[in-house]
């Protein structure tokens, strides 16, 4: 339509704008969406959002990964490069037998784990530590820790804080030797003493930046850790030896005065051998102690079995019951009364062998009764037996008493003489052996500790490892990276996906526009506007087509008539968005009309490059027709309202009833009339033109739109009755706004729809203009 048509064809007198669908045929357009509540929290972990979100934040994961690899790197190669000597060393849990005597040390307890620690201490100890660095001459430049360009650094920074006055101590103080106690701890701080799991062998690591210097250190000490256990043998062994030699004197002179004293007193006494008989004495008190116990208990027992049939009865006492005399009766009488009992079934008591079987019975229990009584007599018998035996045993016990105490009384200080004879030659007899061997022992010198392997000199440094440590790195720098990425993405309050968009919106997605591409190529100097005219197979033209779609379904009778996009805040691409879906309107034929109703921000005239002089303001505000101010395209079937000079009262310009006249005119001459609004937040533009639109699409950038604002333009076109058809999703793509990885959107169809038909002259892009013009 041309200013001409709408000068020559003037629109019917205005009427009232026809009404619009039924709340039944068009619900989704009259019912206002209201921002849904957050859903409840569950507790189900969804992995794959934890990945979109990891996606999103890539660059920031990537940016910490490489900080910690570069810094890693940094720190290996300006670190002084430390060798490790390793020896390993055999520990035995006691040393090699050679002679089967005792050790003079004492035993170590059966617990292996107290001596293993033990040794592990030893080899750990500042005394072997001092013999090693007396034996090599360490100096103390081999000894200190580690030099290092962070060592320096530290040095400098303490000096520096220090003062000068400080500093020229501590230089005097490094030119002079340290004591020898500090050099033995700072090899104790380079040396490792790790033993291997389940065995008895033990690993002796040292550190150097010399490896000559680490071999050698390592293998001094596990040399003079043999020889100091060699030593403390040995030592022990001579202070045995003497303590037993001074003591072997004593012991002598004690056992020669003992016997000079019973010889004197045998002499004396006349006392020629009281051994013999005072031993046939003691061994038949012992064998009469011995029967006369077994006769007690004898007794004890029979005492018992007869007390037992005293009080319980003989027929019920445990010796008549274990009879088996008693047993087999008491069974014979068993079956007798069961064939007794089976036979009144059939007989009388009086039938002769009823009467049989009775007596049968009777014989039997006479039986039991006289057998009773005879297992009665014989434990009586026993009884009286056992007592009669005890006291005999008792009485030759107290005679055989009698007279060894008679024996001892005349030889008691003979046995206390001899007594002390026997000990002493006992005592000096094990001391002499004792000494013998000990001789004997100390110049074998055996020992349970060995070398198995030598430290050799290390080929390659130990530490710093840039494998290990770019593998710490890399690890480290993931979590770091991810835990950064999880922190950035909980800070960030903007929206990311199409859910948050229908939870907090309330309304549904109706299509995503993804982040124009090839703007330079495109010609129309960096403005993705026009892109769906200047590029029908693009990705943004698929979209838009994907809109029209959505909005043609949106309700029941098709596409609105008036549409108006929107947005929460500036620059989330509303205008793009109503122009591109313009566009797709004015392809499929129909004619459309695009209003620029942003009077304080207008871009439309700049995406179709047209003149600005004259537009909607200057209707709304004059007395210019609706024909003079609307501007024909280069897209066929679509015109443009520009928005004109800015005023200074928009709002009350949008409100005035000529606004209302230009839609109702707009939907008489045109399919479909586009309105492109300002931001909502803010202003009350946006609110005033969705109250008049039939519905409302909300424009949302993923990764920029924030969820508060989002929310208060929900609420606030909510409160202006606006009807909100849903949301389009703009800058899909776009570096950090994280959209399309979750939400599958593609656009395969529009690139192999390209390819298939390329330049020929029945492709639909040309089919489509043909059938334009």
């Amino acid at each position: 339509m041309t200013r001409t048509d709408l000068t020559k064809n003037p629109p019917d007198p205005i009427e009232p704008l026809a009404p619009r669908p039924g709340p039944q045929a068009l619900q989704r357009v009259t019912e206002p969406y209201l921002p849904r509540s957050e859903p409840a929290d569950d507790d189900t972990i969804d992995l794959r959002e934890y990945w979109h979100i990891l996606v999103r934040r890539r660059w920031t994961l990537f940016a910490v990964l490489a900080l910690t690899i570069v810094a890693t790197v940094l720190v290996t190669f300006l670190s002084t490069p430390i060798y490790r000597a390793t020896l390993l060393l055999q520990i035995d849990r006691e040393e090699g037998r050679v002679l089967e005597f005792q050790n003079v040390t004492a035993e170590e307890a059966r617990n292996t784990t107290d001596f293993y620690q033990t040794q592990y201490e030893l080899l750990r100890s500042r005394a072997l530590a001092q013999r090693v660095v007396d034996q090599l001459g360490m100096q103390p430049a081999a000894t200190a820790e580690t030099a290092s360009f962070f060592g320096e650094l530290k040095r400098s920074v303490r000096g520096w804080i220090a003062g000068a006055a400080a500093s020229e101590e501590t230089a005097a103080e490094a030119g002079r030797d340290p004591p020898t106690s500090n050099l033995a701890e700072a090899l104790l701080r380079q040396l490792t003493v790790a033993p291997v799991r389940n065995s008895r062998l033990v690993r002796i690591h040292y550190d150097s930046p010399d490896p000559i210097e680490a071999a050698a250190v390592a293998n001094a000490v596990a040399e003079n850790f043999i020889n100091m256990n060699l030593e403390r043998r040995f030592d022990a062994s001579a202070y045995a030896k003497t303590f037993l030699d001074e003591q072997l004197q004593q012991v002598r002179a004690s056992l020669e005065d003992s016997e000079r004293h019973l010889i004197q007193y045998a002499r004396e006494r006349e006392i020629v051998n009281l051994d013999d008989r005072l031993s046939t004495l003691l061994q038949q008190l012992g064998e009469m102690s011995s029967q006369l116990t077994r006769a007690q208990a004898e007794r004890i027992q029979a005492e018992a079995e007869y007390a037992e049939i005293l009080q319980q009865g003989g027929a019920t006492s445990a010796k008549v019951l274990a009879s088996g005399v008693i047993d087999r009766l008491k069974s014979r009488r068993t079956d007798l009364e069961i064939e007794y009992q089976e036979g009144l079934k059939v007989f009388q008591p009086g039938y002769p062998t009823m009467q049989q079987l009775q007596r049968q019975m009777a014989e039997i229990d006479q039986s039991i009764e006289r057998e009773t009584q005879a297992i009665v007599g014989a434990v009586q018998a026993t009884y009286q037996a056992k007592i009669r035996q005890e006291a005999t045993l008792t009485q030759r016990l107290q005679e055989i008493k009698d007279e060894v105490l008679a024996l001892q009384d005349r030889s008691s200080d003979y046995q206390t003489l001899r007594r002390e004879v026997d000990t002493n030659r006992e005592l000096y007899d094990g001391l002499l052996q004792r000494m013998k061997e000990i001789g004997v022992v100390a110049g074998i010198g055996t020992n349970n500790i060995s070398i198995v392997d030598r430290a050799q000199v290390p080929r390659g440094a130990y530490k710093p490892s840039l494998t290990r440590n770019l593998a710490l790195a890399l690890a480290i720098g993931l979590l770091g990276g991810v835990l950064l990425a999880f922190l950035f993405e909980t800070l960030d309050d903007t929206v990311k996906t199409g859910d948050d968009v229908e939870r907090r919106l309330g309304a549904p997605v109706l299509g995503v526009f993804p982040l124009a591409q090839g703007l330079a190529a495109s010609g129309d100097g960096g403005n993705p506007a026009l892109q769906t005219f200047r590029e029908p197979q693009g990705p943004l033209a698929e979209s838009a087509r994907s809109l029209r779609t959505s909005l043609v379904f949106s309700t029941a009778d098709g596409a609105p008539k008036v549409l108006h996009f929107t947005s929460a805040s500036p620059g989330e691409g509303k205008t793009t968005a109503a122009v591109n879906t313009a566009i797709a309107f004015a392809q499929s034929g129909s004619k459309v009309l695009l209003i620029d109703a942003d009077l304080r921000n207008p871009s439309l005239h700049r995406a179709f490059s047209l003149a600005n002089t004259i537009g909607l303001t200057n209707y709304l505000a004059g007395d210019i027709q609706p024909a003079d101010i609307a501007q024909p395209t280069e897209v066929p079937r679509l015109f443009t309202i520009t928005s004109g000079p800015l005023p200074p009262n928009p709002v009350e310009l949008l409100s005035d009833a000529k606004m209302l006249d230009l839609l109702r005119l707009g939907t008489e001459r045109f399919d479909h009339v586009i309105l492109d609004s300002p931001p909502v937040i803010g202003l009350a533009d946006a609110l005033v033109l969705a109250n008049l639109a039939r519905a409302t699409v909300f424009v949302v950038e993923p990764g920029a739109t924030r969820k508060g604002l989002l929310e208060g333009a929900a609420k606030r076109l909510s409160t202006a009755n606006a009807r909100m058809l849903g949301a389009l999703l703009q800058k899909v793509g776009r570096v950090g706004s994280g959209y399309g990885y979750g939400y599958g959107y593609g656009y395969d169809y529009a690139y192999h729809y390209s390819y298939a038909y390329g330049n020929r002259s029945d492709s639909p892009a040309r089919v489509a203009d043909q059938s334009q013009a």
